[in-house]
């Protein structure tokens, strides 16, 4: 230290050493940038290969001896040393910038063979724990499982996991990886170096040529060295390695020529195949197939084959196969030159056709040449056409003419003879009917009296054709257009005779089209005109000119009066009308003689006579209102005509009556909640005055208004403003009335109930006659004041009575005045167990009870079931429907002291076919819903679609199969009336006689009742066809004499159609029948068909009773039919019944016995057999013989579990087949699906050998389109059957399936019902039959051939995807091939069904989203909401309207767009309860299931010692206080025993008390309930047995004792619990089943077999009940 001083300063300056210790901051790094090694392949085992030493700058002393080490060794121990050639060792500056580079042999590095590395720390104060990691190439972080690579993170050990492959196509020749190494175990200075591991090559793969085969062209007759093609093949091994992938050819197989000469040489080292020979000649060999092998240079070798096609060239003559062609062709008509050919000749030419360039010609030479060309069909053919008018009149033609025809194959361009042919063709010419029948006259007038006898000649007409020289024969027929009511008929001598009676007042003049037809083909007609005037006969009584209804009022004095004016039908120019004259019937009442007189005026009415009424006495109101009078009229006519009309005289009210105070009852119905402001009925008080409404004033009482009613103090009517269902409410008013000046109170009690749309649309109906509908709901007598019953409530009794349900299960909804004078009242009603029973059973309950609901109800039943259209031509003059409307509005019945507001809903006759009539939109906002049991309905593309609960496979999700026992039957809604219909029916069976339908009524009309006996019955009659159709006007019988029995236990079709006149009937499609191939087509349908004509004059089935399938449940009828259908019950299974178009649902008969759903003999076989136990994606189809499973679209197999292919067809696309198997020739059946937004293109097309005859599927105009020929003389005779009503360019997946049976067709779309199926019936005179060629049938559009190799498909279906092609239920491929099918050719077909990406660069405005619709976009809400009305915005949707839950399921809609869930009945799980809950079962071995019948056996022993014990003991035992006890578990009086019941003092056994929580109660038919016209039960149904009730209990006891009380009040006031002390089964009515299952109208048969003899053992509290069971019910009741 150093001090120093300045001027006192001073400083002192201090040394200091720091010593700086080393940390660990420097990595160690290589004296060496590069370190080479190599090691021998039978070193030994942990041999040094090298050793690497490292410098570290850390640590200030002798850094010498502070070296990192790196060691590398190389164990082979477990390798093949036989494959290791070479193992080299670079390491190059490890712990810095560093790398090892490792090279072994491929795939031998597995598991054994390894790298370490050693990495050492030349830090002397830290610990030398290094851990090793790797990263990089080989290594996968995401999942362990794909390691290469390993390291042991101590020892530095690197090895390889898997095989290493350096070949391709799937091997690599190199790894690059990172090693690093960390000191201080894990957790200090990190190091690392790049490892990169080369893969060498060793010669592991032979040579292999890519393609299975090689095709190879080289033209005919060429010289010798001609390249032909070039063989390449691939070896994978390193073409750098030796001469590991050094290629060498060669031919293995080389054909050799006549002459033993290799044809074929090859260069070895190229692989250039050329011809060893000259002049391969094709016609000889067309190809040749060689074999090449290429070898390397370890000789590995590969085989590769190649096809050496022979490439034709023109030089073989083409030859006609026919020397002498003949054609037979129609003249021409007129002008009118026939665009198709006549006739098609063909040659030979051994030459291919894309080589030959075939033209024809007609050589003029002969007469008549000029009139024909030739033309060159694609095919190579040529084809006859005509060019000029034929015409067999002339005598030049009329022999025909024998014409020349050249064939060239070069064109016409060279006339080289070995390039040309001749042939003759001899042309004769038929005679067609081109000249029409001529009336000699055209125009005839004819006059005839209305009164005309049946049979009346009134005109003769004769036609004579000029063809076959006046021979041919002309027959005549009425067009029934100018003769609707058939009043008129023609005999084949074309006399005209009356054949139904005339009447001048209803058709006063008939303009009648006679049509004359010859017997040509075709046939030719000519129309002549006969005017019918029917003259006036006085056959009408004259009647009131008006409806007269005058007032004469009260209290005032006689000598009021009214005059009277009469009219007549009949024709007055023929004084057959007035004048009148007019008088009181001589059997009129005394107390009209004595209150009335009528006095005649013959100058009244301008001469024509009138009649005056004068009243003769003072009238009062109050005791009668309106007095009727009966006055006679007679006419002036030669032999005069009278009649006798009635005069209502009205008595006017005056107010002469005090009122008093009264009340009144008002019931409403709503309907979706609409309840406001509407008129419910007006405030009554009790007076005898009813005209005094003027003179009174309503008001509240004490001027307070009720919130929720509006009243109308002028007129006293009330109406509702918002009132919510379930009321009552009780109104309070008074009403002064000004004329006596008093005021008096009155009270209005209203009660309001909702009723649900499946009530309305569920209902049945009745119209009354006779009854108004005040009269219906009237509770009051106003003569005498009485109060009664009023009809309303005696016929909710009645229907009570014979439904066997509860008043209060019942609504009678509408009550609705049809019409005033005379009075008819409709009334709808429904009924309800456990859901709503449907209007079959209603209908037909109330129809075969009619007679005792009229007596107990004192009303005329004159229609059960309320149809528009029952009787023809009143409402419409063709086909009729019914509408069930409901307005909004309702119908209000006052009467008095009663009101009733009931729903607005009355039938609305719609003159169409409602089965084929589409002009409304399809949605799924409708009632009845569109999906059936529980399916769902969903909007797709521009229409809906029903997604369905498994077994229910109908287009609306019906059940299309119901089973039979021989004694059941099931009630349908009614056929609806079509002018033209068709029915259709499957049906299996074993048993030869049953009824398979029947359709009209089920009851006797009443006394002097005409009612309507129309009626259709299908049968089998010894296991043929019986059908019997009824207009009601005679019963026509058709009968079809099959081949074969119908009860052979297979699936057979019965197709009925029917028109105005005739019916037929047709079997199994008529797939038996015989045609021929002449023109036209000659069929023999006679074993499959059969004919008949409706008896006149009805025209229509009118029917509305229920449908009966299986049989009948009714008495035979006294309708005096001609013909009788059977009784006897069908045995077997029904499926898809049809009627025009709709498909009926066979799961929910309203009412059935002995039937079920499904077809258990089916099922049956379905599941014993191994493959259709399990059809994965389809369903199984059985009869009692075999069984198959069908699949739904998009599958294929024997178990429908392999999916099928889809193609996306571009622009020219097509795929062309080549069918293994012969296409039936009656019968074609093609399904497929496609998708598409295009309104054009083809989806299939099959046709015969020249495409004269065609069967082309199509979409054109966004419609399906069916068009075929069968005709191969002509393509004019061409169909179409469209699908009008359904677009499908939507871009939705559609599935269709087409039939054709003959030149019948139909076609059907997604299932089809409704529109999206149609179908053409007409056969008459039709080809039949079409050869389909096996090579003609093509997916895409119509390929043309525009040159070789050069193809145009017209029709495209571009931008479309199709799938699952069938061709007559077989399979075909989209590439490739199968058992079924070739693809022989196809073009510019993607796979999938891939869209365009249209929301790329769409940006939709917020909240909207962008959708991929397929090809399309849509900008729209997100999932959970929907577009709000004016299309702007997204508000939530309420998911749960289209019930998105299955089996019953309960869907909650969860708010903000969050979705729903569904609660699902018990057995049901899943999102949306489609997963069937399976119960655990426990299977017992055969040991066990001893054991435990033992201890069974030894209970019951227990249990009979145990009862006979108690018995013994009984009398001691009841000495025995049991109420002194304190234990309130212990005294539990025995309800068996006498005096057991509820009130056991205070003491209760719990178990007794646990209520029952939703009680599972099994599904029962519940009977019919009958009278003395219902059939009784049978044997079956009398032993039909209960099943059990299922309960679960709500194990939770109360605390204490008053707790007890009040759960004991709880379950004894529970309307869910079974009934008291006792638990019984019962039937509930609907549980389980559809629409209540009612089998028969008589008190259900388990009541009857039930012993009750125990009743008195129970002690006096059930006395009356053992007393009630002990009589037995009444019949009656």
């Amino acid at each position: 230290m150093a001090v120093s001083c300045f001027f006192l300063l001073c400083t002192v300056t201090k040394y200091i050493r720091i010593g700086i210790g080393d940390k660990n901051d420097n990595p160690p790094y290589f004296d060496q940038a590069l370190y080479e090694a190599e090691v021998n392949e039978d070193e030994d085992i942990q041999h040094t290969v090298i050793t690497v030493t490292a410098k570290d700058k850390d640590e200030f002393s002798v850094l010498e001896d502070r070296l990192t080490t790196l060691e590398v060794f190389l164990d082979l121990s477990r390798s093949d040393a036989e494959m290791t050639n070479l193992v080299e060792s670079l390491v190059e500056s490890i712990l810095g910038e560093s790398s090892i580079l490792v090279c072994v042999n491929a795939i031998t590095f597995f598991f054994y063979t390894h790298l370490q590395v050693t990495a050492t720390d030349g830090d002397r104060d830290r610990p030398q724990d290094i851990v090793y990691f790797l990263t990089g190439q080989g290594t996968d972080e995401i999942d362990p499982a794909q390691h290469k690579f390993a390291i042991n993170s101590s020892s530095g050990e690197i090895y390889a996991l898997k095989p290493l492959d350096r070949d391709r196509p799937r091997g690599r020749s190199y790894w690059r990886f990172t090693v690093f190494a960390e000191d201080e175990g894990g957790h200090g200075l990190v190091g690392y170096a790049d490892v990169l591991v080369n893969l060498k090559d060793i010669n592991d793969n032979p040579p292999f040529f890519p393609s299975a085969l090689y095709i190879g062209n080289v033209t005919e007759d060429g010289p010798a060295g001609m390249t032909v093609m070039t063989m390449t093949a691939t070896d994978y091994d390193d073409a750098e390695e030796g001469e590991n992938a050094k290629l060498t050819y060669s031919i293995e197989q080389n054909p050799v020529n006549e002459r033993g000469e290799l044809i074929f040489t090859i260069d070895k080292d190229t692989g250039v195949i050329s011809t060893a020979v000259c002049c391969l000649d094709r016609e000889t060999n067309p190809e040749y197939t060689i074999k090449v092998v290429a070898t390397d240079g370890g000789r590995l070798s590969g085989t590769g084959t190649a096809t050496i096609k022979v490439k034709d060239i023109n030089d073989m003559p083409p030859r006609f196969t026919k020397n002498v062609w003949n054609v037979e062709v129609d003249e021409t008509d007129g002008g009118d030159i026939p665009h198709e050919s006549i006739l098609v000749v063909s040659v030979n030419d051994k030459d291919l056709l894309d080589t030959n360039r075939f033209s024809y010609e007609v050589l003029q030479s002969a007469y008549g040449s000029d009139k024909f060309t030739m033309l060159t069909n694609p095919d190579g053919t040529g084809s006859l056409k005509i060019t000029k008018p034929l015409d067999y009149e002339d005598p030049n033609q009329r022999f025909g003419f024998n014409i020349t025809i050249q064939v060239s194959d070069d064109g016409g361009q060279s006339k080289d003879p070995r390039h040309i042919d001749r042939a003759k063709i001899e042309v004769r010419i038929r005679d067609i009917n081109d000249n029409p029948p001529k009336f000699l006259k055209e125009n005839k007038n004819a006059l005839i009296p209305e009164d005309a006898e049946i049979e009346t000649s009134v005109a003769n007409f004769t036609a004579v054709d000029p063809e076959k020289g006046g021979s041919s024969k002309v027959s005549y027929v009425i067009e029934r257009r100018s003769d609707k009511k058939r009043q008129f008929k023609i005999n084949q001598k074309g006399e005209i005779k009356v054949q139904r009676k005339l009447d001048r007042e209803d058709i006063p003049q008939y303009k009648i089209k006679v049509l004359a037809i010859d017997d040509g083909n075709p046939t030719l007609t000519a129309t002549a005109t006969l005017t019918v005037t029917v003259d006036d006969v006085n056959d009408n009584a004259p009647r009131f000119l008006e409806d007269y209804r005058p007032v004469f009022y009260e209290n005032k004095p006689p000598k009021q009066e009214v005059q009277i004016q009469a009219t007549d039908e009949d024709d007055r120019s023929k004084d057959n009308g007035p004048p009148f004259t007019f008088r009181m019937d001589f059997n009129a009442p005394p107390k009209i003689k004595e209150f009335f007189e009528v006095e005649h005026d013959g100058t009244g009415a301008d001469g024509a006579g009138m009649a005056i009424v004068r009243s003769k006495v003072e009238f009062d109101r109050e005791e009668q209102k309106e007095y009727h009078v009966p006055i006679v009229i007679k006419d002036s006519g030669r032999i005069s005509m009278t009649g006798t009309s009635t005069l209502t005289v009205v008595i006017g009210d005056v107010n002469d009556n005090l009122m008093r105070s009264d009340k009144k009852n008002i019931f409403v119905y709503t309907y979706k909640g609409d309840a406001s402001n509407i008129s419910i009925g007006r405030v009554h008080v009790n007076d005898l005055d009813d005209w005094d409404l003027p003179d009174k004033v309503f008001a509240w009482d004490n001027n307070v208004p009720d919130s929720n009613f509006n009243l109308d103090p002028k007129t006293g009517n009330l109406s509702m403003k918002n009132v919510t269902p379930g009321g009552p409410y009780s109104l309070a008013f008074n009403v002064f009335d000004r004329r006596h000046t008093k005021s008096v109170s009155a009270t209005v009690h209203v009660r309001v109930q909702e009723i649900p749309e499946e009530a309305i649309y569920s209902s049945g109906s009745v119209r009354i006659l006779g009854t108004s509908a005040e009269d219906f709901v009237r509770v009051s007598e106003w003569k005498n004041e009485e109060t009664r019953k009023s009809k309303f409530d005696k016929f909710r009794d009645a229907l009570a009575r014979v439904l066997k349900i509860g008043q209060e299960n019942i609504d009678i909804f509408t009550v609705y005045l049809k019409q005033e004078r005379p009075p008819v009242t409709d009334v709808r009603f429904a009924a309800h167990g456990s859901t709503y029973y449907k209007a079959s059973i209603l209908n037909g309950a109330v129809d075969l009870n009619r007679k005792l609901i009229e007596q107990l109800v004192d009303i005329n039943i004159v229609m059960v079931g309320i149809d528009e259209c029952i009787y023809e031509k009143v409402n419409c003059e063709g086909s009729c429907t019914n509408k069930l409307m409901v307005e909004s509005h309702p119908v209000v019945v006052n009467a008095n002291k009663t009101s009733f507001v009931g729903i607005n809903s009355w039938v609305k006759p719609q003159c169409k076919c409602g089965a084929r009539e589409f002009s409304e939109p399809e949605t799924c906002k409708k009632y009845p819903p569109t999906c059936l049991n529980g399916g769902r309905c969903n909007i797709a593309g521009n229409g809906i679609k029903c997604t369905c609960t498994e077994g229910f496979t109908g287009p609306q999700c019906q059940q299309p199969a119901r089973f039979f026992n021989g004694n059941g039957w099931a009630w349908f809604p009614p056929l609806q009336q079509c002018e033209k219909s068709h029915f259709s029916i499957e049906f299996m069976t074993k048993i030869g006689n049953g009824l398979l339908l029947y359709n009209g009524p089920i009851s006797d009309p009443d006394y002097e009742e005409e009612g309507v006996q129309d009626f259709i019955s299908l049968e089998l009659r010894n296991g043929k066809p019986r059908l019997l159709i009824d207009f009601g006007s005679g019963t026509a019988e058709v009968l079809v004499d099959t081949q074969e029995s119908l009860s052979d236990g297979a699936w057979h079709k019965v197709d009925i159609f029917w028109d105005r006149e005739n019916a037929r009937m047709m079997v199994d499609n008529c797939v038996y029948s015989q045609h021929t191939s002449t023109d036209p087509s000659i069929s023999d349908r006679s074993k499959c068909e059969g004919k008949g004509i409706i008896p006149p004059f009805n025209e229509f089935l009118n029917v509305n009773g229920p449908l009966q399938l299986g049989g009948v449940h009714h008495k035979l009828l006294s309708f005096k039919w001609k013909f009788q259908h059977t009784r006897e019950g069908f045995d077997g299974c029904i499926r898809n019944v049809i009627h025009n178009s709709e498909v009926y649902d066979l799961a929910s008969p309203g009412s059935s016995s002995g039937s079920h759903s499904g077809c258990p003999p089916s099922e049956k076989i379905c599941f014993d057999n191994g493959i259709t136990s399990n059809c994965k994606n389809g369903y199984c189809e059985a009869s009692y013989q075999k069984a198959l499973c069908v699949c739904y679209p998009g599958w294929h197999g024997s178990r429908c579990d392999k999916s099928t292919q889809t193609k996306m067809f571009k622009k020219n696309s097509y795929i062309k087949y080549a069918l293994s198997f012969t296409p039936d020739a009656f019968k074609t059946d093609i399904q497929l699906q496609f998708r598409t937004r295009q309104k054009h293109g083809e989806l299939f097309r099959a046709g015969s050998k020249h495409g004269r005859e065609y069967f082309v599927l199509e979409v054109r105009d966004e419609k399906l389109r069916l068009r075929f020929n069968l005709n191969p003389y002509r393509t004019t005779d061409e169909k179409e059957l469209w699908l009008p009503d359904v677009s499908v360019s939507d871009g939705q997946w559609h599935s269709v399936r087409v039939l054709r049976y003959g030149s019948t067709a139909s076609i059907i779309l997604d299932g089809g019902g409704g529109r999206r199926l149609n179908e053409l019936i007409d056969y008459e005179e039709q080809h039949q039959e079409m050869e389909i060629e096996k090579q003609n049938v093509v997916t895409g559009g119509d390929v043309q051939y525009v040159g070789p190799g050069v193809t145009l498909v017209d029709s495209d279906f571009q931008e479309g995807c199709l799938n699952d092609i069938r061709l007559d239920e077989k399979f075909l491929p989209m590439e490739n091939g199968s058992e079924n099918a070739a693809v022989i050719e196809w073009n510019n077909i993607i796979p999938g069904c891939p869209s365009n990406y249209p929301c790329k660069g769409v940006d939709c405005p917020l909240p909207f989203i962008c959708r991929d619709m397929w090809l399309i976009h849509e900008c729209s809400c997100p999932d959970g909401f929907m577009k709000t009305p004016d299309g702007l915005n997204c508000t939530d949707a309420d998911e749960c309207f289209i019930n998105p839950c299955f089996n019953g399921g309960t869907c909650i809609d969860l708010p903000d767009g969050r979705g729903f869930y569904c609660i699902c009945l018990d057995g049901y799980s899943g999102i949306d309860c489609q997963t069937l809950v399976e119960a655990n079962t426990i299977k017992l071995s055969m040991g066990a299931l001893a054991v435990i019948l033992s201890c069974l056996l030894f209970i019951l022993v227990l249990v009979l010692f145990i009862v006979v014990y108690t018995r013994n003991h009984k009398k001691k035992e009841k000495e025995v206080d049991s109420y002194a006890t304190d234990d309130p578990l212990g005294n539990v009086v025995t309800y068996a025993d006498e005096g057991g019941g509820e009130e056991d003092m205070m003491n209760f056994n719990k178990e007794l008390l646990k209520v029952p929580v939703n009680p599972d109660i099994a599904s029962q038919e519940i009977p019919l309930l009958t009278t003395s016209r219902m059939v009784h039960p049978t044997e079956d149904d009398k032993h039909r047995l209960v099943a059990p009730v299922s309960l679960r209990y709500d194990l939770r006891c109360p605390s204490d004792k008053e707790d007890l009380l009040n759960k004991f009040k709880e379950v004894d006031s529970d309307t869910n619990t079974l009934p008291k002390d006792d638990i019984r089964n019962y039937t509930y009515e609907g549980s389980g089943s559809s629409a209540g299952s009612l089998s028969s109208l008589s008190s259900t048969s388990e009541d009857n077999e039930q012993d009750f003899d125990y009743l008195p053992d129970w002690g006096p509290r059930f006395s009356k009940l053992a007393a009630m069971y002990r009589q037995g019910g009444s019949d009656e009741e």
